[in-house]
């Protein structure tokens, strides 16, 4: 393990104390649970949902963009006959 000094303004060292209280844990911690997902380190926990339609929410495969953009191409267009 490495120690590490950083030098921070009064209120920036206040606000990671206020939160680390917060947490109920100490301040070097905080610091670790902060700065982990942010580099990648952790795994970023994604909060349950009600909403039965989450599970269709995401990142699509590569691919299917192009396919779903050109299968909803008509949906985009104006029908200017029914707006008249």
């Amino acid at each position: 393990m490495t120690t590490m000094t950083i030098h921070v303004d009064d209120i920036f060292a206040e606000a990671l104390r206020s939160r680390a209280r917060d947490m109920g844990i100490s301040v070097n911690k905080a610091v670790k649970e902060m700065l982990s997902p942010m580099l990648g380190l952790a795994k970023v926990e994604v909060p349950e949902s009600d909403n039965p339609f989450m599970k269709f929410c995401g990142i699509l495969p590569k691919g299917e963009g192009a396919r779903l953009r050109a299968s909803v191409a008509a949906q985009r267009t104006i029908d200017k006959e029914m707006w008249e």
